[in-house]
């Protein structure tokens, strides 16, 4: 009991913060020059300058030092000085709206007290760009220049050569940031010079002050919207532009707003509405739950016959029936194979030879007491029913690779994923725990796919390899050499095992024969006249097993290969059709892809060919997959648009969209029971999403050494020994190092089984 009241104090403690308790120390510097002693008056800087002090006032930042028409004495002082409150800094920011100068590739702020006689006196009387990144290189988190400076130069009339070589050029010099989280912003492009305007304010200051200071917006997307408004306001005339970089978490000048706390729950209020929602989920778990967080009361007895009715409905499941099983694949010599005729590089098949013991997990975390962290299964806004709801979010530091591929075993007790570090990971599709690693591919892995009894895995990468690996073994793997990059592999769903497809950068086609190892056909299939239009992205066999497939490419076009050797072209995309995949049921193939302004998904029917699209996608949609029932459809967008939305088959409605991935979804399938959707992308992780709930479960990261995590929102998390080295706590603010209470509170040893067993 006492800990229970000392928890609850701490979580009260914690609520009635103040927002700012956890901010991020965020510090600007602010100078507007505009009373030129030897040059004409600027009529909007200083404006402009005490526009962006009050933005950044408004943003909260703790520090907002604003200082106009500074000497060069006065510069040099102000950026002393705002260096050294930089070192305390997560965020600095240094705006500068005056004169600026080019000479040899160099920029220099203009002080108002400059003289530049001559084009040396440069180095003497201006401040180079140089010094103002010094000033700002101790923050942690973000480094940020913005110079309203790119004007023309009023002192190049007057002003003389003492070298004929020495370039003064009209507007600024494109900048290379050397420190990692810096980004320099131009009011407009590399030797182009910005506008005034006609009001009070610049566009470029106007346009700042309207998005910088947008709660929770992402900093990259803010100057995408500062772009967009300059280029309106000025007719396309000035293009503000960005230099440097960042990586891949949001970075926001105003952080997001806080939500509003919600209303306290009466005891029968919240019995109510934790029954609906126990109710609303249907499983004897879910009931469960609910009696144990409330045992008495008449929505108790009512949820108690609830569970007793599951319970006695459950019947003992009878083992599945065996399917039929792929022969050993065993070490053979490896036939001599000749180059296809129609294709442009060798195939060769290299014998099944062992590739070293795949890599095991290394067992799970055990140093610390039992987990108090439990499962979730009901849940709405903050509250959880099953126990006490983690305050707290864990972010990886993401030292893994983009995954480009998702494979589900048919028999729902794995899956398989691999991307850019050439690796393939098996997970065990029940707790999420990582099992083992292949290697054997020197390149990314573009393409997984399982065989029907999930003994054997195929694996295509831009190593121009396609290996067969059996699973049963110690990772021997069966090697095909196409000589090209490849994006694409699928099994032929024949009776027996015999062939294997796979396609890529070439365009060629290449089935290959498993059991005598050769490279049975080959056939040149996306013909284009640009070699980039000819590869082949995706390809899918017909269910039936009559060897018909349908294959996608970057010209755009989807082609059905007929079993009579006809070939069905259709136009489908305007730029690149990235996926395609026959519906369970043969009648159907969904496709995914690129148009010159949005891409879409489109399901085509197989007999006619025709085709209606998926509206919903806000760009490009690169991934596409089915449910086993053939009723729904999976996709993943890019660019713009990281969904990953979840469609009606026969209507074409969307049901249902997800948003949480911050790179390209290349990859996007149905786990294993129907009831969640698993998706992989450039951005390092996969995420696991509750289609019922609308929400996301957990999002897993596999680590070169062959570590890995997996972590859910609430904050619970399993993983290989050392994995808490990767991992930071979120504490409302900011992320800090999990302490030794965070692992215990935190930490999942058995996986996350019950989450996923519905």
């Amino acid at each position: 009991m006492k800990f229970l009241c000392l928890f609850l104090f701490s979580a009260l403690a914690l609520a009635v913060q103040p927002a700012g308790a956890f901010a991020d120390e965020r510090m600007a510097l602010v100078m507007g020059n505009a009373a030129y002693q030897r040059a004409p008056r600027l009529s909007n800087s200083a404006n402009d300058a005490n526009l962006l002090a009050e933005t950044f006032k408004k943003a909260g930042f703790t520090v907002v030092d604003a200082r106009n028409d500074l000497s060069a004495q006065d510069m040099r002082r102000a950026l002393r000085d705002f260096g050294a409150k930089a070192r305390n800094a997560d965020i600095a920011v240094i705006y500068y709206a005056g004169h600026g100068i080019e000479i040899d590739g160099n920029n220099y702020l203009v002080p108002i007290d400059a003289q530049l006689e001559n084009d040396t006196d440069v180095y003497d009387e201006t401040i180079g760009l140089d010094r103002v990144l010094v000033a700002i290189e101790p923050a942690k988190r973000l480094r940020l220049v913005i110079l309203d400076a790119c004007r023309d130069n009023p002192f190049s009339k007057n002003m003389k050569r003492t070298m004929a070589s020495r370039a003064v050029v009209r507007g600024l010099a494109k900048v290379e940031p050397s420190s990692p989280n810096t980004l320099v912003a131009f009011a407009a492009k590399a030797g182009f010079t910005a506008l005034d305007g006609d009001g009070k304010n610049s566009p470029f200051a106007t346009a700042l002050a309207h998005h910088l200071a947008t709660p929770g917006l992402d900093l990259r997307k803010a100057f995408g919207y500062v772009r967009d408004e300059v280029l309106q306001a000025t007719t396309n005339r000035q293009e503000p532009f960005i230099y440097g970089s960042l990586g891949g978490d949001d970075v926001m000048l105003a952080p997001a707003a806080a939500p509003a706390p919600a209303p306290v729950a009466t005891a029968d209020t919240s019995a109510s509405r934790d029954y609906e929602f126990a109710e609303r989920v249907g499983t004897v778990e879910a009931w469960e739950s609910y009696i144990a967080a409330h045992p008495t009361g008449f929505y108790a007895d009512l949820a108690k016959a609830q569970r007793n009715k599951l319970a006695a409905a459950v019947e003992p499941k009878k083992p599945p029936a065996q399917a039929a099983t792929a022969p050993p694949l065993a070490p053979e010599v490896a036939k001599p194979v000749a180059a296809p005729k129609l294709a442009a590089v060798p195939a060769t098949v290299t014998p099944f030879a062992l590739t070293g013991s795949p890599t095991s997990e290394t067992k799970s975390i055990a140093a610390v007491p039992a987990s108090t962290c439990t499962t979730r299964t009901a849940r709405r806004g903050n509250d959880a029913v099953g126990g006490p709801f983690i305050p707290v979010s864990i972010k990886p530091n993401v030292e893994g690779a983009s995954v480009r591929t998702i494979a589900v075993a048919p028999n729902g007790r794995e899956i398989a994923t691999a991307g850019d570090d050439g690796v393939i990971r098996l997970w065990d599709a029940s707790s999420f725990r990582q099992t083992r690693v292949l290697r054997g591919h020197s390149g990314p892995i573009y393409a997984l796919d399982y065989w029907t009894d999930s003994t054997l895995l195929a694996s295509a990468g831009w190593d121009g390899k396609v290996k067969v690996w059996d699973l049963r073994s110690d990772g021997q793997s069966l090697t095909f050499d196409a000589g090209a990059k490849q994006f694409t592999v699928a099994f032929a769903p024949e009776s027996s095992l015999k062939y294997l497809a796979s396609a890529g950068e070439d365009g060629v086609v290449r089935i290959w024969n498993i059991q005598s190892r050769e490279l049975a056909k080959s056939k040149l299939d996306h013909q284009s006249a640009d070699p980039a239009r000819a590869a082949v992205r995706s390809l899918s066999y017909a269910p039936s097993g009559s060897g018909e497939f349908v294959s996608a490419g970057f010209d755009g076009k989807i082609r059905f290969h007929r079993t009579s050797g006809a070939i069905d072209a259709k136009d489908a995309y305007g730029r690149k059709a990235l996926r395609v995949a026959y519906s369970p049921d043969g009648s159907r193939v969904v496709s995914a892809g690129s148009d010159a302004e949005l891409g879409s998904a489109r399901i085509f029917d197989v007999k006619s060919g025709a085709s209606r699209p998926l509206i919903g996608h806000k760009d490009y949609v690169v991934s596409a997959s089915w449910s086993a029932d053939s009723r729904r459809i999976a996709t993943g967008g890019g660019g713009h648009d990281k969904s990953v939305n979840l469609w009606d088959a026969d209507s074409g409605r969307m049901l249902a969209s997800f948003a949480g991935h911050q790179e390209d979804v290349e990859a996007v399938a149905f786990f294993p029971g129907g009831t969640r959707l698993i998706s992989a992308s450039e951005d390092k992780t996969i995420r696991v999403w509750d289609i019922a709930e609308r929400r996301l479960l957990l999002t897993a990261i596999g680590f070169g050494d062959d570590g890995y995590v997996s972590f859910t929102p609430e904050g619970c998390y399993a993983g290989s020994n050392g994995v808490e080295s990767r991992l930071s706590v979120f504490n409302g603010s900011r992320y800090e190092l999990m302490s030794l209470d965070a692992r215990k509170a935190m930490q999942e040893p058995a996986g996350f089984t019950s989450l996923l067993a519905r």
